[in-house]
């Protein structure tokens, strides 16, 4: 009753096996899939997310360069303004191509105001609000404040609507730096979120800008303008939505969105932008509904080839009962047998395919023992199943290669059992019908004899091979005199030459002739002398052309009948130290010429203080030759009223370890009266005095000196006090040493309070914060000159201070500085126009060339830092000189305005536009997102430009031709990107003129 239930279970096994996988390989696929479809999702949210925040960047930057530009407009006015006395007014500044066009474009008509002292509006620009701005907190922040910043707020111009603006405001002074008003600018937020077309959104995308302080809010959706003070941003974060995405409350519309900000870094500003979700997710869309699609087909595949592998799999059981039968046939004849045989029959998957596998259709008891398993266990059973480590091409492929080619093959092997034991086996392998026969025996007893032999050899040469020095070993014997038998790593090391290109070769063969291991001599004298050779230092020239040392000793090797079989051959690299050797006879010799050469006489005492050296400076100093100084006799030219002093003094160096310095007179040998600096200092060696070492400087020129130099100090102050600069000496405690007439005027202080004190106790702690790293810069060595503005009377003052350090006569140590302080406030505001003015064609009011090519510089590095793609055009005027030569000059400087100012309205106000001279104009376009930005902007100005000119009453008609160039980071000059442009300029005009020329975007 037992039988048949075990037999029912292992058929249901059978017939359910290749359905549960398919079911198996099915959950595995659909979760793969899944998975993969929530990943991709992630990722579509994460590149919306990086998009919103792009689009917001862009117009964050693009309203920061309109309010900057705001802002140097009313910085400009206000330098006109202060230059003018306070006469200037608005008409003349925003008169067309007038001030307010050189630095913002005339489209924007911002309402300006001039409001005086007293807070009343005194004059007006482009429909001004009228309003009293006396008592407001801008307007008395101004008053109250001398810094030249402007103040820059979002106050609301209607509560009921909710209409806001941006408001800057600038301070105006007097000749005298008092009050003097203030210059207010509005500008329209709407213009921003209405007037800007660069940002790529759809009709559902939102474009809104922020004010931080208000929370006031305008934007658009399409046509859809907004105006709100409730709108307000949080960050749910995951599973909600992205991490890097933010979410408005309340929600404007219906519309789910992908919202990014950005912050305006000068202004109280945010910029936000909001991308349609179902817009953003609509390739990922498209992408999931391809994968459902695809993983319902290929769930259809599966299941019909399961079907197919249930079909096979019976067929495969009825050849394996025919096997059984057929192997019971065989079993008598293998049974008695002392080898393991095992009777394989191939396994297929299908009929007709590849075998995948082995059934032992019949095994005997030794092969079962050697197994480790019953020989009924084992029967049936597939072979890698049983024995995995078979799977491979030594086991199983040798199998299938036996079977189909019907030559049998021998081999040994080791075993690793499932046991843990191993075992050597040597097997034969023979085909039978759709099988083979494989026949093993244990040799493990005699394999283990031989690994053992081997394991000592290897041990042998492992040791040779890490050993640091080089081995290596060449025959002796007659028939193959000079092979190489033994090269070690440290051999290839040192001379470059790999074992496997040595080895088997003779040294004739495997070095040049000039290489130095290869000495047919030196293995002629191994063999005539049967001793050991020693080779102190053999040189040895690499391939590189390098020579290294080698210490190399040749040993012979005897064989049983005492003839030389091997010449072994050990070498150690001696190169290095045979460089620190010769160093150090070289130091020792560039030792004894420098203090030769020393300008100190040097002396070295013992420990009994008789002096064992001098230098040949000490010689010229003394008189004394080195043979009478040497012992005793260095003293010998000491004055003989000096001598008590030095006595004293050597007899306290023997007690004490304290160095000795004096100053002394010397009797050099021709009479003469040498004053000397002595120092001694002791030697220890491990606490314990060893000697004295002594250096002599002749400071006869020195004392001299000190008579002139009192002299000379006298008239430098009669010098300094008469300069109008500012004269001091602060030492390197920063205590003032000294200070000219000028100095003290500046301190309001006569010199004697000064002098003495430091620094800080002279100026006020905010002023002494700011002077306090040049003045350690200075202390450190360095020779500098800055600027410094301050206040004086009520006086703004620019001066350039110079800071010169001052070295000791160690020529070693900063010991103080030297100040000189100039007021070139007149010079400097003078520079700055100079500069202003250096830098605009004075008849169009743009850019000249030479401001042109700085920006242009400057633009190509921000591009090639940030990786953003930007453009150079390069144009003239068709027809220019007919128009000039016909109406004058006067009227071509018209035209040249006229085409200027079309030109600016037609560029965005973020393009820099610039002539070069004549009728040349060049523009840069800047963060571009793509090539057809620039291309649109080409074809704008082409078709803007055919349009007839009114120049007072005189209608002329041009064209242009435009050569544009782009710029992605190349490695390239600002000159070489204009030639690039110049090139495509002229080819437009070969090409008919009026049109344009654009050039590939390279990398």
């Amino acid at each position: 009753m037992t039988r048949p239930l075990p037999r029912l279970f292992s058929r249901l096994y059978r017939l359910s096996l290749v359905p549960l996988f398919a079911l198996l390989l099915l959950a595995l696929l659909w979760g793969a899939v899944l998975a993969q479809i929530r990943q991709e999702r992630a990722s579509s949210m994460r590149d919306a997310v990086a998009g919103s925040e792009s689009l917001a960047r862009t117009l964050a930057d693009h309203t920061s360069t309109i309010l900057r530009q705001t802002d140097h407009a009313t910085q400009l006015f206000k330098l006109k303004f202060e230059e003018s006395g306070g006469a200037l007014r608005l008409k003349e500044f925003t008169r067309p191509r007038g001030l307010l066009d050189s630095v913002l474009p005339s489209k924007l008509a911002l309402p300006i105001a001039l409001v005086d002292a007293n807070g009343s509006i005194i004059d007006t620009s482009n429909a001004y609000l009228p309003e009293y701005p006396g008592g407001q907190a801008f307007f008395k922040a101004l008053a109250g404040n001398a810094l030249d910043v402007a103040l820059v707020d979002t106050p609301v111009l209607d509560a009921a609507s909710k209409q806001w603006t941006i408001r800057l405001a600038r301070r105006l002074n007097d000749s005298g730096g008092n009050f003097a008003g203030a210059i207010v600018v509005l500008v329209d937020p709407t213009y921003f979120v209405d007037d800007y077309d660069r940002l790529d959104l759809d009709e559902h995308g939102a474009l809104m800008l922020v004010a931080r302080d208000s929370g006031l809010t305008v934007g658009r959706i399409g046509e859809q303008q907004i105006i709100s003070d409730r709108i307000d941003f949080r960050a749910p974060g995951p599973p909600a939505r992205a991490p890097e995405e933010i979410e408005i409350v309340p929600a404007i519309d219906a519309t789910d969105r992908i919202y990014s900000y950005r912050e305006l870094a000068r202004y109280p500003l945010l910029a936000v932008v909001g991308v349609s979700r179902s817009s953003a997710l609509e390739h990922f869309e498209h992408r999931r509904r391809l994968y459902l699609g695809a993983l319902v087909g290929v769930s259809l595949l599966i299941v019909g080839f399961g079907a197919l592998l249930t079909r096979q799999s019976a067929r495969l059981r009825r050849s394996s009962r025919q096997a059984r039968e057929a192997q019971a046939l065989l079993r008598a004849a293998h049974q008695a047998s002392l080898d393991s045989i095992m009777l394989l029959k191939a396994w297929r998957p299908a009929p007709g395919a590849s075998p995948q596998d082995f059934i032992l259709a019949d095994i005997n008891e030794s092969a079962a023992d050697m197994l480790g398993k019953p020989r009924a266990e084992l029967l049936g059973q597939r072979l890698l199943q049983v024995l995995p480590l078979m799977r491979g091409e030594r086991f199983f492929e040798r199998f299938v290669q036996v079977m189909q080619s019907g030559q049998p093959q021998e081999e040994e092997f080791e075993l690793k059992l499932a046991s843990g034991a191993t075992r050597w086996l040597r097997h034969q392998v023979v085909p039978i019908i759709d099988g083979v026969a494989l026949t093993s025996r244990d040799i493990s007893a005699r394999k283990r004899d031989e690994l053992a032999v081997r394991d000592k050899g290897s041990f042998l040469q492992s040791l040779v091979e890490h050993l640091p020095v080089l081995v290596y070993v060449k025959s002796a014997r007659p028939e193959n005199f000079g092979q190489m038998v033994v090269w070690n790593t440290a051999a290839e090391l040192v001379t470059g030459y790999l074992a496997v290109d040595v080895l088997g070769k003779t040294d004739s063969v495997a070095f040049p002739p000039d290489f130095g291991l290869h000495d047919i001599e030196d293995d002629r004298a191994v063999l005539a002398e049967r001793g050991v050779i020693d080779h102190v230092e053999k040189p040895l020239r690499l391939a590189d052309g390098t020579t290294r040392y080698l210490h190399v000793v040749s040993v012979p090797v005897f064989d049983e009948r005492q003839q030389v079989e091997y010449i072994l051959c050990i070498g150690e690299d001696i190169s290095q130290r045979r460089q620190q050797e010769l160093a150090l006879r070289q130091h020792q010799a560039e030792l004894a010429a420098v203090t030769d050469s020393s300008p100190l006489g040097l002396v070295r005492l013992d420990r009994e203080r008789r002096c064992t050296y001098v230098n040949r400076t000490f010689e010229a100093i003394t008189g004394l030759p080195r043979a009478a100084a040497l012992g005793a006799g260095w003293t010998g030219a000491l004055h003989r009223d000096d001598y008590p002093q030095m006595h004293g003094a050597l007899d306290r160096l023997k007690r004490e370890q304290s160095a000795f310095q004096a100053t002394l007179r010397w009797v050099h040998r021709d009479g003469k009266l040498v004053w000397v600096s002595l120092k001694l200092a002791p030697i220890l060696v491990d606490g314990r005095v060893d000697g004295w070492v002594g250096s002599l400087d002749d400071i006869t020129t020195l004392r001299l000196s000190e008579v002139a130099l009192l002299e000379s100090e006298a008239r430098l102050r009669t010098i300094a006090d008469t300069l109008p600069a500012m004269v001091a000496y602060i030492d390197a405690d920063q205590v003032y040493r000294f200070l000219n007439v000028a100095y003290e005027r500046e301190l309001g202080m006569p010199a004697a309070q000064v002098l003495g004190r430091r620094i800080p106790d002279t100026v006020s702690a905010e002023r002494y914060r700011m002077l306090v790293p040049y003045i350690l810069r200075a202390l450190a060595g360095e020779t500098l000159s800055f600027e410094e503005e301050d206040i004086k009377d009520d006086i703004a003052r620019c001066m350039e201070v110079i800071y010169i350090p001052q070295i000791g006569e160690d020529q070693l140590q900063v010991v103080g500085f030297h100040v000189m302080r100039q007021d070139i406030t007149v010079q400097k505001r003078e520079k700055q126009r100079l500069l202003a003015l250096a830098q605009v064609d004075t008849l169009t009011g743009l850019t000249n060339r030479a401001g042109f090519l700085q920006k242009l510089s400057d633009c190509m590095q921000e591009s090639r830092r940030q990786g953003h793609l930007m453009a150079a055009m390069y144009m003239d005027i068709d027809r220019f000189k007919p128009v000039n030569d016909t109406y004058g000059h006067a009227m071509g400087d018209a035209l040249l305005r006229a085409f200027a100012q079309r030109l600016t309205h037609t560029m965005r106000a973020t393009d820099i536009i610039a002539r070069l001279g004549g009728d040349e104009f060049t523009i840069i376009l800047s963060h571009l997102h793509r090539p057809d930005d620039a291309t649109v902007l080409a074809a704008q100005i082409v078709s803007t430009m055919q349009q007839p000119f009114d120049l007072d009453g005189t209608v002329v008609s041009i064209s242009a031709s435009i050569g544009l160039a782009f710029y992605c980071g190349a490695d390239i000059t600002p000159a070489a990107l204009l030639q690039q442009a110049d090139v495509l300029l002229y080819q437009a005009k070969q090409d008919g003129r009026n049109g344009y020329r654009a050039g590939a975007v390279e990398p």
